[in-house]
């Protein structure tokens, strides 16, 4: 699907619905989802700038503070050692390991290596937001990493991935191969096997990605990439799904905790026709008793809670400032966002750009009370909680950007 889309969002502007303009995402889930690929071209060179530019990787690269493994270097299918492009820097008695040598690395990428960026939504904010507001938004794990390939050089060996897939263009170009899966919809336990796989002779989608362009992969749709007269920088944006098997999995915890179940299965139990009759009927009387035990509803609410609390935590940005907020200081939500609370079940959260933070039911009046978009200071608000424990909030709020000193 070839698509123009010229228009450049600021950083925070990237939510899901952005990422995948024009296409809508009602359209998204039902076609393309879990289903099959979608390329979106020609929305223009800067379509991603808010969000990153060959000249972050440069820096990144660059600087002296980046070490392993936020770098890393590949080539024929293996990566190097880190010590083939990293050094050790004394200072005093202190030594600072694993720090990145550009030489090294430029020399290695002269002749065909590709430099990967590993987690690099822990490296660079506007990425780590966009990952934070996409698992907000759907609930499943994201990251992403990067890669900058040289021209005329091999991306990896042939490849399916046990995760969903967007690939943003950045700068260059690089030529994609894509092929069907051999499984439908591979689960995280069932990795790539090249031995098990072998590949038809044309592929299904053959293209070339220019800066702006995006494309979606779902899981266990083997690829392959290479770049030719120019080089390539691309971010891949990778969401890890809960699937139907994780849900189940709260089942078997649940029956961990029952002694009974804990008991061994009876001595020679793989041995003889009546051995496998009798466990078949217990497995029957345990699953029974389980779904009467501990109700569907039960386990959902326990799986849930485990989603929720693997939902990333609000980037906190060290404010020096922060500490001198006093009982006395007037503040307010800073300009141009907004703090919007929500009850669930014994939880209150709130939900600030893209972010879902789990929040002590006792702290619901005092946030209502800044919600309501007014000057106010630690003494002003609702004592529901004490003073200190209002400051410490308040502290909180501010170093993650949600509240601005007035005057």
């Amino acid at each position: 699907m070839d698509t123009t889309h010229n228009v450049v969002a600021p950083a925070e502007a990237f939510d899901f619905d952005r990422l995948i303009a024009p296409v809508d995402s009602k359209v998204f889930f039902e076609e393309y989802w879990e289903r099959k690929p979608l390329l979106l071209r020609q929305r223009g060179d800067h379509y991603y700038q808010p969000l990153i530019s060959i000249r972050d990787l440069e820096d990144l690269i660059s600087a002296t503070g980046t070490r392993y493994p936020a770098i890393r270097l590949a080539k024929g299918g293996g990566f190097f050692p880190s010590e083939a492009y990293t050094r050790d820097i004394k200072y005093g008695d202190e030594v600072f390991r694993g720090v990145v040598d550009v030489e090294k690395i430029f020399a290695e990428y002269s002749t065909g290596a590709t430099l990967t960026f590993p987690a690099l939504h822990l490296s660079l904010p506007a990425i780590g937001g966009l990952c934070a507001r996409l698992q907000g938004e759907l609930d499943h794990s994201v990251n992403a990493n990067a890669y900058l390939t040289p021209p005329g050089a091999p991306g990896f060996t042939p490849h399916y991935d046990t995760h969903e897939v967007f690939v943003l263009q950045i700068a260059g170009r690089k030529h994609w191969r894509v092929y069907p899966p051999p499984m439908a919809l591979p689960h995280l336990s069932q990795p790539f096997s090249p031995e098990q796989c072998v590949l038809p002779a044309v592929p299904l989608m053959q293209f070339e990605l220019h800066p702006g362009d995006l494309l979606y992969l779902p899981r266990g749709y083997i690829h392959t990439t290479n770049t030719a007269g120019h080089y390539s920088a691309h971010v891949t944006v990778g969401i890890t799904v809960y699937t139907w098997v994780e849900l189940l999995t709260e089942l078997l915890q649940t029956s961990i905790e029952r002694p009974e179940l804990r008991a061994a299965l009876p001595p020679s139990f793989a041995h003889g026709a009546q051995r496998r009759a009798q466990l078949a009927q217990r497995l029957g009387e345990i699953l029974a008793n389980a779904a009467r035990s501990t109700p569907v509803e039960v386990l959902t609410d326990r799986f849930l809670q485990r989603v929720r609390s693997a939902l990333p935590r609000a980037e906190v940005r060290f404010r020096a400032d922060s500490a001198s907020i006093t009982a006395q200081t007037a503040l307010r939500i800073a300009a141009g966002h907004e703090l919007t609370l929500q009850h669930e079940r014994a939880e209150l959260v709130l939900q600030f750009k893209g972010r879902r933070i789990r929040m002590q039911t006792a702290t619901g009046p005092t946030l209502e009370a800044m919600a309501r978009g007014t000057v106010f200071t630690a003494e002003t608000l609702p004592t529901d909680i004490s003073l200190e424990a209002r400051l410490t909030l308040l502290r909180y709020l501010h170093g993650i950007g949600l509240l601005q000193q007035v005057g």
